[in-house]
């Protein structure tokens, strides 16, 4: 009760903030402008959150299903990625795994053959792929796409483990014909690994509870992740070919596969987000790892982004409205913090108290949010997480337009 009070103090403190410096608005309307486009955005996110429901099981509805799991280099954790398929609480006969071996140089391949002996014992049908030479992850998704004999595909990355009942909350979302994808909630495998991972756990949390939620209410998820997301497979075959063959300013697309996969399906279908789906993924416990795999994810945000605009306008209203909000909001922020933190200061010689005051505001409503969903379990931490992502982070975009044709992994 005391952190809900909170929560909503904050909020009160927030749009009184605004109210008292409106007038500030008309000395810069471009900065005025974003002050109350932000605030508008990220408070929209927890309230369309709030309005997001489940569906509820239809126990005649039973799709058969098929796991298809990429991977590289994953001798640690392939084993159990594809052991827990064991105990979904699925009927076994309708479920059938794909694992594709795509050129691994490690022992990724026996690990894999060791669990899909295990997993013939209870599952309908597993089958391994195994290559030689690396073909990359969409290559390898797509061919379980391809072998796949079942009606929903579920693309679970290989280092990731999905919870026993993930399945039925999943499939229950396909009962709506208008439904091509469905995003389960991921969690951090991981945590207690060090700050970094913690910090993660707080920011995939606060991604899929409130971003996603808010965009699953117009059936809009603008990106069902790889590490637990469903897709209905006769949708997904209509334009596979295409996805697979992508290319973005003359170069073929070799990251981003799974953005890119959810902007093709909500070209027509629609992507929801299941929060009881839930699985788990190993996150980067090194910095250096962390900050190429998040610099790899803007460039395929700026890309899939461009895409998307040039349809996104057909949507819901309110949906498209956020979505090039959000747009704005990304490309302008590097320049508002430069102007409130580097060039204020340096012609006015005082600190940006409202900027600061407002930004500390906004840090401190999810931390709080997250204080109430999970517990006190190192809250305070998403503070300087948000801290971390909002103002530091922010400069790997413009740094991802700049490279946005170079098309390494970076984290392999």
């Amino acid at each position: 009760m005391g952190a809900w009070f909170l929560f909503f103090l904050v909020i009160y403190t927030i749009l009184l903030l605004k109210v008292i410096t409106y007038h500030t608005i008309y000395d810069h309307v471009f900065f005025g402008f974003y002050s109350i486009l932000i605030t508008t955005y990220i408070l929209s996110r927890f309230l369309l959150a709030y309005f997001h429901k489940q569906v509820d099981f239809d126990p005649s509805y039973q799709p058969t299903v098929t796991f298809v799991v990429p991977a590289k280099n994953e001798e640690d954790n392939i084993a159990q990625t594809l052991q827990r398929f064991a105990e979904v609480d699925y009927p076994m006969e309708k479920i059938e795994v794909i694992a594709i071996n795509d050129g691994s140089t490690d022992n990724t391949y026996e690990q894999m053959m060791i669990a899909a002996d295990k997993l013939r014992k209870t599952v309908g049908r597993v089958e391994v792929v195994h290559w030689t030479e690396n073909k990359g992850k969409r290559h390898g998704m797509a061919e379980g796409a391809f072998r796949a004999k079942n009606d929903i595909l579920i693309f679970i990355d290989s280092d990731s483990f999905v919870e026993p009942d993930c399945v039925r909350h999943l499939t229950k979302y396909f009962s709506n014909p208008e439904v091509g994808a469905v995003s389960g909630h991921t969690d951090v495998w991981n945590r207690d690994t060090n700050l970094l991972t913690q910090m993660q756990t707080i920011r995939y949390y606060i991604a899929f509870k409130v971003y996603k939620a808010a965009e699953s209410v117009f059936g809009n998820v603008t990106c069902c992740p790889g590490c637990c997301s469903a897709y209905r497979r006769v949708y997904l075959l209509e334009f596979i070919d295409e996805w697979l063959n992508q290319q973005f300013l003359g170069e073929t697309c070799t990251f981003g596969d799974d953005r890119s996969l959810t902007n093709y399906m909500i070209k027509k279908y629609r992507a929801v987000y299941s929060e009881e789906a839930k699985a788990n993924t190993v996150v980067p416990h090194e910095f250096g790892k962390y900050m190429r795999q998040q610099q790899r994810w803007k460039k395929s945000w700026v890309r899939e982004t461009f895409i998307a605009s040039m349809f996104m306008y057909k949507k819901n209203p309110l949906a498209a409205f956020s979505f090039y909000a959000y747009v704005f909001l990304a490309f302008a922020s590097p320049i508002v913090f430069f102007r409130a933190m580097v060039w204020y200061p340096v012609m006015t010689g005082t600190l940006p108290a409202i900027y600061l005051i407002g930004l500390l505001l906004m840090l401190f409503l999810h931390g709080l949010y997250y204080r109430i969903q999970v517990g006190p379990r190192a809250w305070l931490l998403a503070i300087f997480n948000f801290w971390f992502n909002t103002v530091l982070l922010m400069w790997q975009l413009p740094w991802a337009v700049i490279t946005i044709r170079d098309s390494r992994w970076g984290t392999r």
